[in-house]
């Protein structure tokens, strides 16, 4: 174990008064002095061991990098449509608002095909297709009570009857159970209760009716008599309608009910009584069309005009009057909304210290005497070796607007904050021993020698690490840990 030798100089005044023989005695004992000093002295030197006394100050873990300003959005696009363009309406640096018209192209072609489908729309609700339509509905309910004779010839009239009153008590049935799933109330159950009763009612009664014209109907209606070349009565045969002929029947008078209930729709929609959207499609197939055909030429004349998506400064436009231009884009838009917003590299070293959310400073070429606070608000997750420097890519952004009005492209200098401990206990770097992965200890001097003592570290930099605990201010400390075991 070295010993910590601790040197006090001191010097006193003499008046006394020398002989030549004391000087002797005295010159004799300086040379002993002299090479016994200097013997001991140079031991002692190699038995020195040197200290430290523990402090505070801070740490900073901070990466520097080249950072330049870019747009916070940017835009490139073109017409949606290719054609002639017939006009341009701003330039390169331009301030554009969304929205705002920025070029045409040629539409005479396309507004003749826009004015045709609009009146074509308008010409469908004119008096003449109305006074039509009105028409239509009344044809409508002649082939349908054309197509039920058909039907109530073939089933009889109480049969008929019979089968539309099925078909009224189920539509009320379904139309009761749907009232009553969304309001389960006693009164809306007993409506339901009430309907089911009423269709197997009517059930009964179809059933009733369909045994009278099995039995009676269809005898009475076609036995026909069979004549011979004399026209005398032979016999009497039953031809009735074939299952095919009564589907038929049935189908027609199913069809004549649809055309009527559409032609009547589209006559309310006409009128005003109701909209598209309370009509079924097959309703207004015909509005339906010339709707679309009218939408479809909206969209073509107004991929004629170039309008700006976004608020901000054209930085690109490639357009002149007269050329053909495609659906390539040909302006660019950038928005340099502030707080202004950075794309900078750091060196891939530094990777621990490019993180979301870490404090940075910026400070621009083009305004050097004003750092800026920031923050890092995107790391890109993969080095970026474009330059053949692998790097990493962050997006730095300014904690508030500032008032210097700067281009895209301004260069800056970034300084990223990894950590700091401010005002904190310090311990050179050289006293740690590591004892254990992240497990510490130094030796501090206590009664001139050193003792081994635990200590949890914080952030360290080259030369100094923070004391989280085991030392306080004022300590010593051996400056090299090693020592001790040599």
């Amino acid at each position: 174990m070295k010993s910590i030798i601790v040197r006090k100089n001191t010097s006193k005044r003499s008046t006394n008064k020398w002989t030549i023989s004391s000087l002797l005695v005295l010159v004799i004992l300086l040379s002993g002095g002299i090479y016994y000093y200097s013997t001991t002295q140079t031991n002692n030197e190699e038995n020195v061991i040197e200290t430290s006394t523990i402090d505070t100050g801070d740490i900073i873990l901070s990466a520097t990098g080249l950072g330049t300003l870019i747009p916070s959005e940017e835009v490139s696009f073109g017409f949606k449509n290719g054609g002639e363009v017939s006009e341009v309406l701003v330039g390169l640096g331009d301030r554009v608002e969304a929205g705002q018209l920025l070029a045409r192209l040629e539409s005479g072609t396309l507004e003749l095909q826009y004015q045709q489908a609009e009146a074509n729309l308008e010409a469908l609700s004119s008096p003449g297709a109305i006074a039509s339509a009105k028409q239509a509905v009344l044809d409508a309910q002649e082939s349908l009570a054309t197509a039920r004779d058909d039907v109530q010839f073939m089933i009889g009239p109480e049969m008929m009857v019979a089968e539309e009153q099925v078909a009224s008590a189920q539509d009320e049935l379904e139309a009761a159970k749907a009232l009553t799933e969304k309001d389960p109330s006693d009164a809306n159950k007993q409506n339901v209760s009430a309907a089911e009763a009423a269709l197997a009612e009517a059930e009964e009664t179809l059933t009733y009716a369909y045994y009278s014209y099995s039995n009676s109907y269809t005898l009475q209606t076609f036995t026909y008599p069979i004549r011979n070349d004399h026209g005398t009565t032979i016999r009497r045969e039953l031809i009735a309608p074939t299952d095919a002929e009564l589907l038929a029947a049935r189908a027609a008078y199913e069809l004549a009910q649809a055309n009527l209930e559409d032609a009547q729709n589209y006559l309310n929609i006409l009128t005003g009584v109701e909209t598209t959207d309370e009509v079924p499609a097959s309703s207004v197939t015909s509005i339906t069309g010339a709707k679309l055909a009218l939408n479809a030429a909206q969209s073509d004349l107004s991929a004629t005009e170039l309008v700006a998506p976004v608020s901000g400064t054209i930085t690109s436009i490639s357009l002149n009057v007269g050329e053909e231009v495609g659906t390539i884009s040909v302006v660019t838009i950038s928005n340099l909304n502030q707080p202004y917003v950075l794309d900078a590299y750091l060196d891939e070293t530094d990777w621990d210290k490019a993180k979301v959310g870490f404090p940075a400073t910026v400070t621009f070429d083009l305004l050097p005497d004003e750092p800026y606070s920031a923050k890092v608000i995107q790391v890109y997750p993969t080095l970026d070796d474009s330059s053949d420097t692998s790097m990493v890519r962050i997006l730095v952004q300014l904690d508030q607007a500032i008032s210097a009005d700067l281009p895209a492209g301004s260069t800056a200098s970034v300084d990223v904050v990894g950590g700091e401990a401010l005002d904190t206990v310090l311990v050179p770097v050289s006293a740690l021993k590591e004892e254990e992965s992240g497990n510490y200890i130094v030796y501090i001097i206590e009664n001139r020698q050193p003792v081994e003592q635990e200590v949890e570290i914080g952030l360290q930099d080259l030369l100094y690490a923070e004391v989280k605990s085991g030392l306080e201010e004022g300590d010593v400390v051996l400056t090299d840990a090693l020592a001790v075991a040599q």
